[in-house]
């Protein structure tokens, strides 16, 4: 019995020296000496650490489990975290064939404003982070994320959403972490494949879109869609001190879709098209134990990811759109013997992201349909309501390459002053460079005129951009059609670089039953003129001394980053050329003048380029109760000099300083520390509630804010007072209540693992403009009213089934069900329709471990 006892507390040491959390529980099941009988056993140890902050939330292994979205992404596991929203068309129903992991918002934040990391590297992409149309002739869509992390390679994913330390920089909303983390056996692996699809998911859909289903060309409205996802992986130690995992995962998706609209059929396109999506992910890391207190750790990850898309109405229009990229990955940690002793920990990374284009053609021509142009279906009654239009935007490739080392000491504690000091310093040297490189010309050709001739002078015939064959809806006398306006894009490139420098000190403050976290961090790059000091101040306080019930409050400041795409947008423009149109002149076609370039690249300026900034004050409390831990916290943050397109006068944007974001969040969280059993079953509770409000004057860095139309000075008459236009609600991210409930229970007797979460949305609410008016100050103020949609139920079910082993490992089947109860949840998205989450869902994976 004594060496039991003894194993009871070396494990008791290992687990607060290693700091797990509540969220993540050391738990040991105790064998007995064969010597000893079996009634002396010591049951389950489960031991739990005191949380560093109410701001942070770690899911462990068996929560990722329980959370796993249909998609596997790293955002769906953040459902239930009380201080993230999601984007409000992330549940859509119309578009569940997307593999693309959802935006987030932390704490009213932008969704491009947050902090993402893998392993310690950045996951971010700043190439343009809200361009997201795919149908876009002169950018290719990009994301925020910048690769698309699949939760079977992680172990553990921890959330800063406030309170959060000077070690991190260039975000303003919150920080994503995800690990991976080193193999404990000799051997072990697993391969599965799982899959969704259309037919097994409930569409939710209004009756516009219920309308247009059966004959959608777009991929906004995907009325099937089919997906699989193949994992495999396989970790172990090499030696004692070499571990390795090793995993490949391919994700794919199909999309059939109508190739032309109105119900009808081309007569010489095809008819039905596929849309498609993949995601692949090859990941390799390793671990090596170098000597007493040296660790090293490398990574390396290829992640692409691609879409096959077609331009609706159209022939040859093909195109290919590629993001993701390939990282790598280098970690050392080892003591110092500086001032004291210390560990010091480098990192070193590397990547590459891709959001470019390849089309199948570069030419873009507008025809209406004729016998020689005759692709086109009928689609209304005007000019263009019979177009036959054919090729594609051209190939452009984005790609953003990151270069980046941190480095950090942190000493063991210091007696000064009769206080315990815990020193933290670090360092950050980043280098971005971002290139676009359009590689064939693109030349738009539209404005069908009516011709008799398609001859030019010399002698020439035109036979690209003229049509001897009588379009629809020309008179009898008529022979053809001629494209009479152009524009180009020119083949051209363009390069962007990035020098980023970070430092922080930090000071740990320990005073008996109080602590006080004292950083400051100073960041500097070459896309902002100034540099910034950001102060991070916060303190603790153990109010009984026995770690029950812990009182913490802060006052942060955490600065953004700017982003490539406010001095890449005057560039690209200044790739086109102005619209030209000819005619017809005596009998003959004229041919094109020599192309002069587009003036509109001068509208787009920089102005002072600050760095965004946001100013946070919280007040946490957290008890240990009844086997529970319970926290609350109210988070109150102010977001100014955001960045946001400022029209000053006609034709004059500039990148300006003068959005600004206000939000004031309540949470309450409450969780199990130890499992509630009943006979053999084990069932984990985790409990998380919302209050959020967000005011904003902006969506995104995209928006305009216009002098003009008195955007930032001009009031409105909205829920019973006045307001400026740019202190409204924000009209996405901003649900103003939420409850989240999981229950994890483990049945081991039948070898079953199942999983609940509920969550219940408070009502979505938007604004409209009601044509009334109110007198204010002498001004006149436009009305608004509330459009609100009911609150969303949703019930998600996973459960997890091991077949009995069969040599040397066993069979599992995992069954998830989104939306249990097929609700129909509202989704709020425009004045004038209610578009639906998706209904009742089935995921099903099939595979073998060992």
């Amino acid at each position: 019995m004594s060496s039991i006892l003894t194993l009871r507390q070396s494990v008791l040491a290992i687990g607060l020296a290693f700091g797990a959390s509540v969220a993540s529980p050391l738990v040991l099941a105790a064998e007995a000496d064969a010597d000893e009988p079996a009634p002396q056993v010591l049951p389950e140890v489960r031991l739990q650490a005191e949380r560093v902050s109410v701001g942070e939330q770690r899911l462990d292994r068996r929560q990722i489990e329980a959370m796993k979205g249909i998609d596997g992404n790293v955002t769906s596991l953040l459902r239930i975290n009380p201080s993230v929203q999601f984007d409000n068309k992330q549940q859509a129903s119309a578009t569940q064939g997307e593999l693309a992991p959802a935006d987030i918002s932390i704490n009213g934040a932008k969704f491009y404003d947050n902090l993402y990391q893998m392993d310690g590297m950045s996951l971010n992409n700043d190439i343009g982070p809200v361009s997201s149309n795919p149908a876009s002739n002169t950018t290719p869509p990009s994301a925020s994320q910048g690769f698309a992390v699949d939760t079977s390679l992680l172990c553990d994913v921890t959330v800063l959403d406030s309170n959060i330390g000077a070690e991190y920089g260039r975000f303003k909303g919150g920080v994503v972490k995800a690990n991976t983390c080193a193999p404990t056996r000799k051997l072990s692996g697993q391969v599965s494949v799982e899959s969704t699809r259309s037919s097994w998911m409930q569409y939710k859909l209004n009756d516009s879109q219920k309308e247009s289903a059966t004959t959608s060309t777009t991929a906004a409205l995907q009325p099937e869609f089919e997906k699989w996802t193949y994992r495999a992986a396989l970790q172990g130690k090499v030696t004692e001190n070499f571990s390795l995992i090793g995993s490949f995962i391919r994700k794919t998706s199909d999309i059939p879709l109508n190739g032309y609209g109105n119900r009808l059929q081309s007569e010489s396109d095809a008819n039905r098209k596929v849309q498609k999506r993949s995601s692949d992910n090859a990941f390799v890391r390793g671990f090596w134990t170098i000597g007493h207190g040296v660790l090293a750790d490398f990574s390396l990850m290829h992640a692409p990811a691609s879409g096959d898309y077609f331009i609706a109405n159209a022939k040859n229009s093909t195109y290919h759109l590629k993001s993701g990229g390939t990282g790598v990955n280098l970690g050392l940690t080892h003591p110092v013997g500086l001032l004291g002793n210390a560990k010091a920990e480098h990192r070193l990374s590397w990547n590459k992201m891709d959001s470019s284009r390849d089309a199948d053609a570069s030419v873009w021509k507008a025809w209406r349909y004729s016998s020689g142009k005759n692709w086109g279906v009928k689609t209304g009654t005007g000019a263009t309501g019979w177009a036959s239009n054919e090729g594609g935007w051209g190939d452009v490739d984005q790609e953003q390459e990151n270069i980046a080392y941190q480095g950090k000491l942190k000493w063991e504690p210091l007696d000064l002053l009769g206080m315990s000091h815990t020193f933290e310093a670090g360092v950050e040297l980043d280098y971005q460079h971002s290139s676009y490189v359009r590689h064939t010309q693109y030349e738009q050709y539209q404005a069908s005129l009516n011709t008799n001739t398609c001859n030019m002078p010399g002698g020439a015939v035109d036979t690209q951009y003229c049509s001897l064959s009588k379009p629809w809806n020309a008179a009898s006398n008529v022979r053809g059609q001629y494209l009479a306006q152009r524009i180009i894009y020119y083949a051209g490139a363009y390069e962007l670089n990035n020098k980023m420098r970070g430092a922080f000190l930090q000071d740990d403050v320990r005073l008996g039953d109080v602590r006080l976290r004292l950083g400051v961090r100073y960041d500097s790059d070459e896309l902002s003129p100034k540099s910034s000091i950001a102060p991070r101040l916060s303190a603790f306080w153990d109010v009984a001394g026995k770690g029950t019930t812990l009182i913490e409050a802060g006052a942060n400041r955490y600065y953004g980053r700017n982003f490539f795409d406010f001095y890449a947008r005057s560039k690209r423009l200044a790739l086109q050329t102005a619209p030209q149109n000819r005619t017809l002149t005596g009998g003959l076609l004229k041919d094109w003048a020599a192309p002069e370039m587009a003036t509109n690249w001068a509208w787009y300026k920089t102005g002072e380029m600050k760095v965004p900034y946001t100013d946070e004050k919280m007040l946490g409390i957290s008890q240990q109760w009844a086997g529970v831990k319970w926290s609350a916290k109210r988070v109150l943050r102010e977001g100014r000099d955001e960045m946001v397109q400022h029209l000053l006068s006609p034709a004059n944007f500039y990148w300006d300083n003068v959005g600004r974001t206000d939000s004031k969040v309540w949470t309450f969280a409450a969780e199990t520390a130890r499992p509630l059993r009943w006979g053999d079953t084990a069932t984990h509770v985790q409990f998380g509630y919302d209050r959020t409000r967000i005011h904003s004057s902006h969506a995104d860095y995209a928006d305009s804010l216009s002098d003009l139309a008195g955007d930032l000075k001009d009031y409105i008459y909205y829920q019973g007072k006045f307001m400026r236009w740019v202190d409204r609600p924000a009209n996405n991210y901003n649900r103003p209540w939420t409850a989240r409930l999981l229950l994890s229970t483990d049945i081991p007797a039948y070898r079953l693992k199942v999983d609940n979460f509920l969550r219940v949305r408070g009502p979505e609410t938007g604004m409209a403009a009601t044509g009334e008016s109110k007198l204010f100050d002498g001004e006149v103020a436009t009305v608004f009213k509330d459009i609100t949609v009911g609150k969303s139920i949703t019930w998600d079910m996973r459960v997890q089934y091991a077949l009995p082993k069969t040599g040397p490992g066993e069979g599992f089947v995992n069954l998830g069900i989104e939306n249990v109860s097929n609700r129909s949840n509202p989704l709020f998205q425009s004045t004038t329709e209610v578009v639906y989450e998706k209904g009742r869902q089935f995921t099903l994976e099939l595979g073998y471990r060992f």
